[in-house]
């Protein structure tokens, strides 16, 4: 069997430098001038750009980060603008200051009015933007048209997996609106491909203070992300998040090192009791902590 390479449908939560590892992959060693194939075939983000100054860098840098291999594809991006001539593409600033602090200054911008019908459109783009060879097959024998039928396999993009990030900053693409997202994006992977999803911007008062460590109950029914939960197969947050949606208490001290982790371990295994395959969580200089759910949640995901 001839395996084909991945596209990667990606919500552009990821830096220009990140999709280049990603397309061109890394030297093999220092006594090769041989490089590995790229980690993707393809990236194809799926956003709401304006037709402003900002939005036309944005595309240029991505398309500039798959110039040599020409795989990063920004042709829905671009038909998504065409739909929505007065969109506004938006912006962070993050300055660093002499005394090492940093701030962040945000415009959500179209941000705050992309809705998930919008996504939709896009993802039906990509599975429209591969049409069938047209071709009278009555005549054919057996042998040719299982050769043709082969062909055209093989032709058509194999699309592997979905990374979406941000649903917090993103009103219009929340709760059912967040899971149908999910759903859709399934129908256009191979083996229903591998859903991502990256956290950021999880407001403080996500899981009121106070009330202890969330319940599975009360995470499903979270308004922003409790319906998407069940689709997703990798989950990444950082602690500060964990500890605004699960209620977790994280000292952070040497002392409290073992039961930070315990409380942790707990908080994590919430969201595998909601569905989630993977759960990883990044710690800054702790390092990280990932958990897997059970046999059973992975036979659900083929190409985990």
């Amino acid at each position: 069997m001839k395996l084909k390479p991945y596209d990667t449908l990606s919500s552009v939560s990821m830096a220009t430098r990140t999709l280049n590892r990603l397309c061109h992959g890394a030297p093999i060693g220092d006594d090769y001038m041989q490089v590995t194939p790229p980690v993707v075939h393809s990236v194809i983000p799926l956003c709401k750009v304006g037709n402003d100054d900002t939005g036309n860098k944005l595309i240029h840098l991505l398309e500039n980060t798959g110039g040599a291999s020409r795989n990063v594809i920004t042709k829905y991006l671009k038909q998504g603008r065409k739909r929505d001539p007065h969109a506004r593409t938006a912006l962070a600033v993050l300055p660093i200051y002499r005394d090492g602090r940093r701030g962040c200054f945000f415009d959500a911008a179209s941000n705050a009015t992309f809705s998930s019908s919008e996504l939709l459109q896009m993802l039906q783009d990509i599975t429209a933007g591969a049409p069938t060879p047209k071709l009278d097959i009555s005549g054919l024998s057996s042998e040719e048209l299982e050769s043709y039928r082969q062909r055209v396999d093989e032709a058509a993009p194999v699309h592997g997996a979905f990374l979406f990030g941000y649903p917090h900053l993103l009103p219009y693409m929340q709760g059912e609106a967040l899971a149908n997202v999910f759903v859709k994006a399934r129908t256009v992977m191979e083996d229903g491909g591998i859903i991502v999803m990256d956290l950021n911007g999880v407001p403080e008062g996500a899981h009121a203070p106070g009330q202890g460590l969330r319940s599975p109950e009360s995470l499903r029914s979270d308004s922003v992300i409790g319906s998407g939960l069940q689709h997703v197969d990798i989950l990444h947050m950082n602690e500060d998040e964990l500890i605004c949606l699960t209620g977790c208490r994280i000292v952070g001290t040497v002392e409290s090192q073992h039961e930070d982790e315990f409380a942790m371990m707990n908080a994590a295994a919430l969201f595998l009791r909601c569905g989630v395959a993977v759960v990883a969580v990044t710690r800054g200089g702790r390092g990280c902590y990932i958990c897997c759910n059970d046999e059973d949640r992975f036979a659900r995901s083929k190409a985990l």
